[in-house]
């Protein structure tokens, strides 16, 4: 399983668990979970390629920076995501991300392929990032 809703967890906003054997394996799911919120990802064509660099930080901090960056890239490049690359890698304590997202232009669409849920940021609540038996899960609340 790479992510799932959660009903009952936020009732106003949306929440998901995102799942990985490796930290890049996660925050690409975290990634797929946040475009499936935003859009009907296998509608979209992968016609646009943007790189994310982001570091140093903690695994946590990095997760939320990510995701962040990603709601700041579909607000200020009008585009929607369907697919991410990430490596990421770690040395005393300090984690970066290097990525690949690719997607469409929303001025492109004929609006079937856009959700009705336009994620306006990351929240920090219940904002969580575990390792346990050797697999990365991460909890996000996208504020919708």
């Amino acid at each position: 399983m790479k992510y799932r809703f959660l009903e009952d967890i936020a009732i106003a906003d949306v929440a998901f668990e995102a799942f990985g054997k490796t930290a890049g394996e996660l925050f690409e799911n975290a990634a797929l979970a946040l475009f499936e919120v935003m859009a009907d990802t296998k509608k979209l064509k992968a016609k646009e390629k943007l790189k994310v660099e982001l570091g140093p930080k903690s695994l946590e901090g990095l997760l939320y920076s990510w995701l962040s960056e990603l709601v700041f890239l579909k607000d200020t490049r009008e585009t929607v995501f369907k697919k991410a690359s990430v490596k990421i890698t770690g040395k005393n304590g300090e984690f970066f991300l290097s990525a690949q997202v690719s997607g469409q232009k929303i001025s492109e669409l004929s609006g079937k392929e856009i959700a009705a849920t336009d994620v306006k940021a990351i929240t920090k609540h219940l904002f969580s990032l575990k390792k346990e038996k050797g697999k990365f899960k991460a909890l996000v609340v996208p504020d919708i």
